[in-house]
């Protein structure tokens, strides 16, 4: 009896001592210890003990994520683990995403089949496999897919960390079976979008023969950050299509590249009929981005009178032909060269003709 007595405490200590030592065997296939992803300030289950006997990212195996290279407030995402190391055939994981301060980024939500199953430590939420989770039988590779809401506002750049248990299903921690794997991934929130028009040129041309008009040159430069396309639009005052005036851009849209520069034209003509006087067209830019971006140029066509026909038989140009005209012709009668003015009908020489041109048109008015 006493020999009981003096043996039953030591089972006692044995049995207490199996049941930790069981509860250390299997506690991380029903989910790793929070703050085991490798990212800053937390360690793994590499250095941590829970796995030791080989290095961390051995070569052989990978861990990879599949996250939003950029996100956008309150979407939800599907992200996707996937750990692999030939031979293998057990499997565990565990994630969080975290800000630029290391502050929780988003939310994740277990996914439907029970595989994962969420924690929160020192204000990080992490997400993790289940036992079910850990596909025991499956060999060389496993993944795991969830959702991840991103927080509500642009925080910045939000880092996921993880680190994997590629393990050969033992349940011996110690001794290089398991193989731990970390990586990280970064998304970004989308850079906003600025969409701009710079559209500059000569608007004001004059000419005196409608029918052949001008034509204008512009730059078009997309001042946006992305590639955008334009679409041209000319618009006629109600006096210039009134005289017959149209306007004709060279195109009717144009792509153009961040910060790319375009020349187009406009050409502006008439007819016979149009009348002498000053004429607006205008030019619109307008953003396929967003057509409230817009940029005009309002151009001005001025069709001028033709100059009055010359009158050289009013010599002294004091808008009467009389005898002063015939006395100036007279004063150069015989000389010949250029620049005489004399010289009424320019054939080189002052002349009989001369005199003769100025009398056909004695007493005329020539001021108007």
């Amino acid at each position: 009896m006493s020999y009981l007595k003096n043996i039953l405490p030591v089972w006692g200590l044995l049995l207490l001592f199996l049941v930790s030592s069981n509860r250390s065997l299997f506690a991380n296939s029903f989910g790793p210890l929070d703050e085991k992803t490798g990212a800053p300030n937390e360690g793994t289950c590499a250095n941590a003990g829970c796995h030791t006997g080989n290095d961390l990212n051995a070569t052989g195996g990978s861990l990879m994520l599949t996250i939003p290279e950029t996100y956008v407030p309150n979407e939800v995402y599907t992200i996707v683990v996937n750990l692999s190391r030939a031979g293998q055939s057990r499997w565990g994981f565990e994630m969080t995403a975290l800000d630029a301060d290391g502050a929780r980024a988003g939310s994740f939500e277990i996914d439907s089949a029970a595989n994962t199953q969420l924690s929160e430590t020192s204000g990080k939420q992490y997400i993790k496999q289940t036992a079910t989770g850990t596909a025991a039988g499956t060999k060389d590779a496993h993944s795991w897919e969830f959702k991840w809401t991103a927080p509500d506002a642009d925080i910045g750049p939000i880092t996921f960390y993880a680190a994997g248990n590629a393990a050969n299903g033992d349940f011996v921690h110690i001794g290089g079976g398991d193989y731990i794997y970390t990586t990280q991934a970064e998304s970004t929130p989308p850079v906003p979008v600025v969409v701009g028009i710079n559209f500059t040129g000569d608007v004001a041309q004059t000419t005196m023969d409608a029918e052949t008009g001008v034509t204008y040159t512009f730059q078009l430069t997309n001042q946006g950050n992305m590639t955008d396309t334009f679409t041209l639009e000319v618009s006629a005052s109600a006096a210039a299509t009134e005289a017959g005036l149209v306007g004709a851009i060279s195109m009717e849209a144009v792509t153009l590249e961040a910060e790319a520069m375009q020349e187009v034209t406009l050409s502006v003509m008439g007819n016979a009929s149009t009348s002498p006087g000053a004429y607006d067209i205008d030019v619109i830019a307008i953003s396929g981005i967003d057509d409230q971006v817009r940029s005009s140029l309002l151009t001005t066509t001025t069709i001028a009178s033709p100059p009055p026909p010359p009158t050289p038989w009013d010599v002294n140009d004091d808008g009467t032909v009389n005898v002063q005209d015939l006395v100036l012709v007279a004063g150069q009668f015989g000389q010949s060269g250029e620049s005489l003015k004399g010289d009424i009908n320019g054939d080189g020489t002052v002349n009989v003709l001369d005199l003769v041109l100025v009398s056909s048109h004695f007493g005329e008015d020539t001021s108007n």
